[in-house]
């Protein structure tokens, strides 16, 4: 009996032990005041009823096997224990439940909120890679042009990810550059091999474009054919380092100086657009260029702007008969591309032509003259800027004009052959080339007009002297032969890309019905 005793008054303190809480926990307290005295039918008061039973079936268990050891039915009393509790238990764990996964919630938020935080600081904040070294004071909040510096922590969530590019200082909006293609996925030509005119002309017809560079007598000429498909070529011309570029998309042919103080920089082709214009590359800091305007526009080169070097659009023909010396850039490129063949068939078609909607707001073009007309484009001393409508030059030829203090004419032949119309470049149709020169020449005004004896008008006459000059500025017959008329730095632009870049712009275009002119 006493084994009995025993047996019960353990079970009831082990109950006694469990603690059940979340608002409905319940103590249960046991009370043997004397071992000999108490009976299996005197429980404690604070016991339940399930619970009495269950140590009564126990002890009925342990008088059945007296002979075992001791821990036995302490054990089987222990196992009988935890299932007579499901109810209680299960209530508490109901409770419990909401009350932790509010807890986990709050923790995760807390989390979030902390990690948001945590990167929007970073954005905010600018921080400059280690042995990094700017080309303006990293204290500099402008431009020399007075261009706004943008410094901070931002980066781009879609390229350039492992890029050496420091993006936290720049004079644009990361979100106006568009991916067109990976970076050097368009290969750019570094120290090309080179044909003489004699080899050139077994290859290309007299029509076929090209962008001639004239620096201390050296002459090359870089065929649109080749620069459509690799649109960088690095090289030294004339003992100068000079970088040559086509972007096809916007049609600016433009070469500059590749030397910045005494860095000598090599550009590469990024795959970004911006305003679906070039976005290069400089392989030593990773610099961001833009190839329209030169500058730089992310990056530690950011405010720097490379020099403009002095080339326009002309064909074999025309470089043959000024220049029989210079020298052609070869398709010996070590690129197996397709030279001779336009990717952009119909780009530049009048009616329908125009940018990739996916690189440029085709909405947003200014509606003055059809998105893909050429315009000769030029950007005075003090920055501004006008574009002479094509249309208007392929009828004129010559037409003078004062801008931002500088007496000019521009000069319209025929011949050259688009580049961005048909799928094979020689059945493409005749857009024609032009020049830009200062219109006084040793403090005299000259006035010009379409050389009256050349039927295939590619020359001119002034009135003042009656020289003739080439599309080259050079005076060839007459008074002033010889001479060479001052060069006026432009592009052909497309309408679309020039305004995009400058929307301020004056037109010089057809004048309407009716009206003698069409400037504004």
């Amino acid at each position: 009996m006493l084994g009995v005793m025993k047996i019960i008054r353990n079970s009831a303190r082990m109950v006694g032990m469990l603690a059940l809480t979340a608002g409905t926990a319940v103590f249960l307290l046991t009370a043997c005041s004397n071992e000999t005295e108490q009976s299996v039918d005197q429980p404690s008061a604070a016991s339940t009823e399930q619970e009495v039973q269950q140590a009564q079936r126990s002890a009925d268990r342990t008088t059945a096997d007296q002979s075992s050891d001791v821990d036995q039915p302490a054990q089987a009393e222990q196992q009988e224990g935890e299932s007579a509790e499901p109810t209680v238990a299960t209530q508490a764990q109901q409770t419990q439940q909401p009350q932790q996964e509010a807890q986990e919630q709050g923790v995760q938020q807390e989390a979030t909120t902390a990690q948001e935080q945590q990167q929007e600081q970073e954005e905010q904040e600018f921080s400059l890679p280690i042995g990094a070294v700017t080309y303006l004071p990293l204290d500099a909040t402008e431009t020399e042009e007075g261009i706004p510096i943008i410094r901070d922590g931002e980066r781009p969530k879609y390229f350039g990810l492992d890029w050496g590019t420091v993006w936290g200082i720049r004079l644009i909006d990361l979100e106006e550059l568009s991916q067109g293609a990976g970076r050097d996925a368009i290969p750019a030509i570094n120290g090309p091999r080179y044909w003489t005119l004699e080899e050139a002309v077994e290859v290309y017809t007299d029509n076929v474009p090209l962008v001639q560079v004239n620096l201390n007598g050296d002459v090359r000429g870089f065929p649109l054919e080749i620069l459509t498909w690799h649109e960088i070529v690095n090289d030294t011309i004339g003992g100068v380092p000079v970088t040559v570029t086509f972007c096809p998309l916007c049609n600016t042919a433009i070469a500059f100086e590749s030397q910045i103080g005494e860095d000598i920089l090599i550009f590469g082709v990024s795959g970004l657009l911006r305003n679906s214009d070039l976005v290069m590359y400089d392989r030593k800091t990773e610099s961001l260029w833009q190839q329209s305007s030169g500058r730089a526009i992310v990056g530690t080169m950011v405010g720097a702007r490379l020099k403009y070097v002095p080339a326009s659009v002309v064909t074999v023909g025309q470089l043959r008969a000024a220049y029989p010396d210079a020298l052609v850039m070869s398709r010996d490129t070590g690129w197996f591309r397709a030279y001779g063949q336009n990717p952009y068939q119909g780009y530049d078609n009048p009616e329908r032509g125009g940018p990739y909607g996916f690189f440029f707001d085709r909405d947003s073009i200014d509606e003055r003259l059809p998105p893909a007309e050429r315009v000769v484009s030029i950007e005075g001393p003090s920055g501004a800027a006008i574009a002479y409508a094509w249309s208007r030059l392929e009828q004129e030829m010559v037409l003078h004009d004062s801008f931002d203090g500088i007496d000019l004419v521009v000069f319209w032949t025929p011949g050259a052959l688009s580049i961005l119309d048909s799928g094979i470049l020689r059945d493409g149709r005749e857009v024609g080339t032009t020049a830009v020169f200062e219109s006084t020449l040793d403090g005299q005004a000259l006035t010009f007009s379409v050389n009256p004896s050349d039927e295939a008008g590619q020359t001119f006459v002034d009135a003042q002297t009656g020289t003739v000059w080439d599309i080259f500025g050079r005076g060839v017959e007459g008074e002033l032969a010889g001479s060479q008329l001052t060069r006026v730095i432009h592009s052909d632009h497309f309408w679309f890309a020039w305004q995009a870049f400058h929307p301020d712009t004056k037109v010089v275009a057809l004048p309407p019905a009716g009206n003698d002119a069409d400037e504004g």
